[in-house]
């Protein structure tokens, strides 16, 4: 099957493996690619530095081709390097994009990365040549962010439209007098003096050691929370690390594993436990809906409920109570001290003893007189 239209990002592809961009690996990359896929149109796009990267020896044809237009550049001075204007050529053909990049900062833009089939990755095996696979985007923090502005971006647009069709749909709005006018204006101007008096409310704090916002889309958690309660088994691969636990993703949803949840005891770090790429289940162990967060763990509470810990504080409190006798056992020899005093009273007897005898002197001395 002859497919219609490829986009290749040639800085890309002539890097792959290198420190530095080669146009003989570029040149049979593309030869490759288009041997095994029989596109009807290869367009391959460099940035404007490729020339100036590439070995001295490959310069003059580069130049030949790009003057050509065998190879593209895009205009001067385009924001986000080569990586728009080809993400943008690709969206106005529907064309397959032969790349190794992500394109992390624009899957808020154009969504169609993840379709299937529309990003080829390849790589040079040494002994066999070009492989060429489908792929899918790795989503990161950077994807993340730009997810988030799109949608913002989204929310105001169908907002705005909303209103302007809501006013043609209205139709003109009556004239009203001056003094009317004046009376709202005068209003408007009061309004916000009267919030500025207002004092601020402070965020309320959320549970989960400073974690941040996940950044989970309203529909879809909310259709993985209905597909996967509090207590089931859900499969995710671990992404990254943070000093209070992991995060993993699962469905397209971001999971926080805090370390409370990942062994018993917790380990002192998360890498003790998983390790960035590993995939197993997780068990659900609750949603922050003001979060739009999911909290998830290999190891889980018996009754995911506060009857864990309060069973935990009771076992705790009970070896206090059972110390107390072992406090009296130790007071009880010092009661029986007064026993060792006995001898003590008896030592007055025999000083009386050894007195007697010289009691009995007295009569020895008269009995001499009267002789």
């Amino acid at each position: 099957m002859v497919q219609k239209h490829a986009v290749v990002d040639g800085s890309n592809i002539a890097t792959e493996g290198r420190s530095e961009p080669s146009l003989a690996q570029l040149n049979e990359a593309v030869a490759s690619f288009d041997q095994d896929h029989a596109f009807s149109l290869i367009t391959v796009i460099v940035d404007a530095s490729f020339e100036h990267r590439i070995a001295k020896s490959e310069r003059d044809a580069a130049r030949d081709a790009i003057d050509n237009n065998t190879i593209i550049t895009p205009p001067a001075g385009v924001i986000g390097r080569g990586d728009t204007f080809i993400l943008e050529v690709a969206n106005r053909v529907d064309a397959v994009v032969l790349s190794n990049d992500s394109f992390q900062e624009f899957h808020g833009t154009y969504d169609w990365l993840f379709d299937e089939g529309r990003l080829i990755g390849g790589k040079p095996v040494p002994g066999i040549g070009w492989i060429f696979v489908p792929r899918l985007p790795v989503r990161g923090p950077v994807s993340r962010k730009a997810t988030r502005s799109s949608q913002k971006v989204d929310k105001v647009v169908e907002e705005v439209v909303e209103e302007v069709v809501e006013e043609v749909n209205a139709g003109p709005k009556p004239e009203q007098p001056k003094a009317a006018r004046r009376g709202r204006k005068a209003a408007a101007e009061k309004k916000p003096e009267a919030k500025a008096a207002r004092p601020a409310k402070k965020p309320a704090k959320k549970s989960g050691g400073g974690r941040r916002d996940d950044g989970n889309g309203a529909k879809t958690w909310n259709a993985f929370r209905r597909a996967n309660p509090v207590g089931s088994s859900v499969r995710a691969t671990v992404e990254k690390f943070s000093s209070h636990g992991a995060y993993a993703r699962a469905d397209g949803i971001e999971i926080y594993l805090p370390l409370r949840l990942m062994a018993d005891p917790a380990p002192r770090r998360p890498r003790d436990a998983v390790s960035i790429g590993q995939t197993q289940n997780f068990t659900i162990d609750r949603y922050d809906v003001d979060r739009r967060g999911v909290d998830a763990g290999i190891i889980i509470p018996a009754t995911l409920s506060g009857e864990t810990a309060a069973a935990k504080k009771a076992a705790k409190k009970a070896p206090a109570k059972k110390a107390a006798p072992k406090k009296a056992a130790k007071k009880a020899p010092a009661k029986k001290a007064p026993a060792k005093k006995a001898p003590a009273k008896k030592a007055a007897p025999k000083k009386a003893a050894k007195k007697a005898p010289a009691k009995k002197a007295a009569p020895k001395k008269a009995a001499r007189r009267r002789r």
